[in-house]
């Protein structure tokens, strides 16, 4: 059995992580059972690189989660006053929230840019085929029966006392381990016929085929005409999950070439599939990004306003979101204007600049701008800043003393900004600048040391030869000449004994 716990971490981006541990600690402060459900778990045991989707199922209500959410916190300093507010990885914020009193369930985006949606666990009831059923609440078994698919009715408990254990009532595991998407029962289709466009993407997605049941199902279904049956909110919703998939181009094809593509909106018979390929390439670069909104402008591009507009509301829920999708071409034209002007002269300038816009518009720059002075700007605020940013000397100014607060932020952007514009350059300079701007001292640097001169040996050196040793001492126990002797008693001699003369033969006289 695969060790979820293991999985999350490893697999979930960072960023992602911490929005489910997150929601993991505010459930528990609440006494919830909390559980990571549907294409999370589905692609964690499948083992794809990249999880897109992070939907949560709660034995409760959503809203007692949500209070525990942060709003953004305000800014230190106002804009345009030196120095940024460096970012802190690990914090994450609530940037917007939709609760759907009737789903009863809340769509979440945060400040790192991930997406989750917390739905309680609930019951559906059919009464038509087609219709909205009626919503009760339920177990997480109850939750995950009531599901279109096995492999999509997996569930990972978040609860601190059974973290990692994947509940799989309808062995959806199997599924995977085969490859096939099964309906859990016969009126899967009848009851919500948005689940043949479900099946279509999710079988493109990972190359699985139906299974045998499934098929007739789905045979019988589309017989029916029943894709041609769903409301506006289904076909709302369907057109958005295509979007957020890695290469929404595929699909929609797949869809036209098949001529259901109409059945999702009236206004699709003709998709340009080049600009959509475009950002597909984009995602390559930036697999953590939700590409979501420059999908749909994509999609969009050769409609009219009015279309635009009425597609829109149909597919993008939130305000803010809404009014940055149907503005994304005007206000990149003005941020490129800007950007190739005099406010734009330095590093600093730019990132004062691009730091208070959307990371969409710079994405979609990125994408369709053709001047190279604008990529340029941007590709450095993207790769280079965030360098810059992750070596900012928190930790060292600590040391000298700086304690965390106005001071030490107003330090660190000093240093951010000398270092994007060059002024900084090395590690020295880095911390000249830093004791600079903290008020201390450099250290006193000690005078050079003479060294000392190493005293004479009176003592003769000792022959690494053992022969040389012994001669050595031979020629010590010799007695010496007269002339080599110095003045005095000669060695061997008594006190004041007179040295007899020798007398000189006949001969020599």
């Amino acid at each position: 059995m695969s060790d979820y716990n293991f999985l999350m971490e490893s697999k979930l981006s960072p960023r992602q992580f911490r929005v489910v541990n997150l929601l993991a600690q505010a459930a528990s402060a609440e006494g919830l059972n909390f559980y990571l459900v549907g294409g999370a778990v589905r692609d964690l045991t499948y083992g794809q690189p990249i999880i897109r989707d992070l939907d949560f199922a709660v034995e409760g209500h959503p809203e007692k989660i949500l209070r525990h959410l942060q709003t953004p916190r305000p800014a230190v300093r106002r804009r345009g006053e030196p120095g940024p507010v460096p970012s802190h990885e690990d914090e994450v914020w609530l940037e917007e929230a939709r609760y759907d009193a009737r789903w009863v369930s809340a769509e979440i985006y945060f400040s790192s840019g991930v997406r989750a949606e917390v739905s309680q666990c609930r019951r559906e009831d059919y009464s038509q085929p087609g219709k909205p059923p009626e919503i009760v609440p339920a177990t997480i078994f109850e939750d995950l029966r009531r599901r279109d698919f096995a492999l999509n009715a997996m569930a990972v408990s978040l609860h601190p006392n059974s973290r990692g254990l994947l509940l799989d009532p309808t062995n959806g595991g199997g599924d995977i381990e085969r490859k096939e998407i099964r309906a859990l029962h016969s009126r899967s289709f009848i009851d919500d016929p948005s689940r043949i466009f479900r099946l279509v993407r999710l079988a493109q997605r990972l190359g699985f085929k139906p299974e045998e049941k499934t098929e007739n199902w789905l045979r019988s279904a589309l017989a029916q005409q029943l894709q041609n049956r769903l409301t506006p909110e289904q076909q709302g919703r369907e057109l958005e999950a295509i979007l957020r998939e890695e290469n929404p181009a595929r699909t929609l094809k797949l869809l036209a070439d098949r001529g259901w593509l109409t059945a999702l909106d009236r206004n699709l018979a003709r998709v340009r599939y080049e600009r959509l390929q475009k950002i597909h390439a984009l995602a390559q670069k930036f697999p953590e990004d939700d590409l979501f909104l420059l999908n749909f402008d994509a999609l969009v591009a050769g409609l009219s306003t009015g279309q635009r507009v009425r597609l829109a509301k149909k597919i993008i829920r939130f305000p803010g979101m809404l009014k940055l999708a149907l503005h994304l071409e005007r206000e990149a034209k003005k941020l490129s204007k800007h950007l190739l002007s005099s406010r734009a002269a330095s590093p600093s300038q730019v990132w004062k600049l691009l730091s208070p816009q959307p990371r969409i518009l710079l994405l979609y720059l990125l994408a369709y701008a053709s001047q190279s002075g604008v990529q340029n700007r941007i590709k450095h605020y993207l790769f280079k800043v965030p360098q810059i940013q992750a070596r900012l000397p928190r930790l060292e100014l600590q040391a000298l003393g700086v304690n965390p607060g106005p001071k030490m932020e107003e330090i660190l952007g000093r240093l951010f900004f000398d270092q994007l514009d060059g002024k900084i350059k090395t590690s020295q300079q880095l911390s000249k600048a830093m004791r600079s701007l903290a008020g201390i001292r450099e250290p006193t640097p000690l005078p050079p040391t003479r060294p000392r001169a190493k005293p004479k040996k009176s003592a003769p050196a000792t022959p690494a030869n053992p022969s040389d040793q012994h001669e050595t001492d031979q020629a010590d126990a010799r007695p010496t000449s007269r002339a080599s002797q110095k003045p005095g008693r000669p060695p061997g001699t008594r006190p004041h004994a007179a040295t007899p003369r020798r007398k000189k033969s006949p001969s020599a006289r």
